[in-house]
């Protein structure tokens, strides 16, 4: 048929449709069509009706507000196989899995063809990562976490977020730890938490800058002072109840009755406030040491006197009596070096730093960074902030007149790509862990498989939002990813219809 020559493009067509179809048309248009093209008239005023159709169809006005978009999905196995991958990233067991397909793409499928089809993934996902060699240019961090019975040690970069290691063992002691460890990059800097048996490993395995955490020794202080705090102010509420309500007693039975229970109450008062004060204040000399400045010198801390200061902090807490006492006793005893091991790497990344801007100015505007810093972590008395503000003004100065308005800003960016680094802990491993701990918990029985899958998704998924939006941990580790990464994996592109 005429109307259906592939020699007359799209284009060509809607000319005619439009000529014909036109109000204006001119007597003759049709046979002058007909004859440029070679086609019939019939044929003329078959394409104009099918382009009328489509206007019609086309143009009928849709429903006001927001609509759904319709589209047709074609369901083959590339497609099933895709959302199982990405069910599974998600946590949805394999038996829910079969569940969602059935209800969303109008397929039966069985769980043991969900479980193949997952198996040839993780196969694949595990070849991908241990194709994958990133040059190592960040501090790393390592956590364990347990699920199942089993443990599994988790080591990722702190810059990029990228997993370098995600492996599940039999036992979790030092040679486990060890032999992993010595498989993991190598990096000036590791950090983790106070785990013995991590610990164990990381010095069998020779780890340099092996660096506790301080959010481990942090937290629960912080968490106790919250706990005495309310506990004061509970005690003090229940003194005024008492007096209340010895105010409102007219016998002398009665009177006699609420002031000795006041007095009782006001000696519980006085004790727990005075414990809140006196547990407070060991707190705040903890925390303080916790500063990468020293705001008095501009310069790093001093790690032997703070590991010193942190001993004798923990010298203090020999009377009281308590399981978190005895707690952070000993680890304010044991971590008290290990906490500072970050200095010889942030040392020498802010050495170039003062070769280049001059030791004057770098050190002035350390002292800045570090007041920032403490006045975004704790609300301050009006009377400490206005002296902290008066020396962070004459830091400013100091650096304005050595660099010039030009250079302060190239300085103070490059310092801040340094100190803002994560130095003291190994925080970030624990949030991949928390990311990690739904999947395991839904799961009755995890291998090795299901972390090389894990692993592959986190690395290759690009943030959301926050300071690494758009770019997924893969590619901050200098990887080239794909912009769909489940062909790595072997599966083919999503296809419509």
């Amino acid at each position: 048929m005429g109307n259906r020559r592939n020699d007359i493009t799209n284009q060509e067509r809607v000319q005619i449709a439009s000529t014909v179809l036109s109000a204006q048309r001119a007597w003759g248009a049709v046979t002058e069509l007909a004859k440029q093209y070679a086609l019939s008239r019939q044929t003329i005023y078959t394409i104009a009706a099918a382009g009328k159709r489509v206007l019609l169809r086309g143009l009928v006005p849709l429903p006001h507000g927001p609509q759904v978009q319709e589209a047709t999905v074609r369901v083959d196995r590339n497609r099933l196989v895709r959302s199982v991958v990405a069910l599974t990233e998600v946590g949805v067991s394999q038996r829910d899995i079969a569940f969602c397909l059935a209800e969303m793409l109008d397929t039966q499928v069985s769980a043991g063809w969900i479980n193949g089809e997952l198996a040839q993934v993780e196969e694949r996902a595990a070849q991908v990562n241990a194709a994958w060699h990133p040059d190592v240019a960040e501090t790393l961090a390592g956590d364990e976490i347990y699920a199942n019975g089993a443990p599994n040690l988790l080591v990722v970069g702190n810059d990029s977020l990228y997993i370098y290691a995600l492996t599940r063992q039999q036992s979790c002691d030092g040679d486990t730890w060890g032999c992993v460890l010595l498989d993991s990059p190598v990096a000036g800097h590791f950090a983790s938490d106070g785990g013995t048996g991590l610990a164990a490993g990381a010095k069998l395995a020779d780890v340099a800058g092996h660096q506790l955490d301080w959010d481990h020794l942090l937290r629960p202080l912080w968490g106790h002072v919250t706990r005495l705090e309310k506990q004061a102010y509970a005690a003090l509420e229940a003194v005024e109840e008492r007096a209340a309500k010895f105010d409102q007693a007219t016998t002398t039975k009665r009177l006699a009755q609420h002031l000795a229970a006041w007095e009782r109450l006001t000696a519980t008062a006085t004790e727990k406030v005075t414990r809140y004060d006196a547990f407070a204040r060991l707190a705040h000399e903890v925390d303080a040491q916790f500063a990468l400045i020293d705001v008095q010198t501009g310069q790093l801390q001093d790690p032997i006197a703070a590991a010193t200061r942190l001993r004798a902090v923990g010298q203090q807490l020999h009377g009281w009596t308590g399981r978190i006492y005895e707690k952070l006793r000993r680890n304010l005893s044991n971590w008290a070096e290990g906490l500072f091991r970050y200095q010889a790497g942030l040392t020498q990344a802010l050495a170039s730093l003062r070769k280049q801007w001059g030791i004057l100015p770098l050190q002035a505007l350390c002292r800045v960074w570090q007041l920032e810093a403490d006045a975004q972590r704790h609300p301050l008395p009006w009377a400490e902030r206005r002296v902290r503000q008066l020396r962070w003004e004459e830091s400013l100065d100091v650096a304005v007149a050595v660099l010039g308005p030009e250079q302060l800003w190239d300085a103070w960016e490059a310092l801040c790509a340094v100190l803002n680094r994560v130095w003291r802990g190994s925080m970030l491993a624990e949030c991949i862990n928390s990311l990690l701990r739904p999947i395991l918990d839904r799961r009755k029985h995890t291998d090795q498989g299901c972390l090389e899958l894990f692993r592959f998704l986190h690395n290759v998924r690009p943030f959301q939002r926050g300071k690494r939006a758009g770019a997924s941990p893969a590619q901050l580790a200098g990887l080239d990813v794909p912009a769909d990464p489940f062909v790595l994996l072997g599966l083919a592109p999503k296809v419509s219809s």
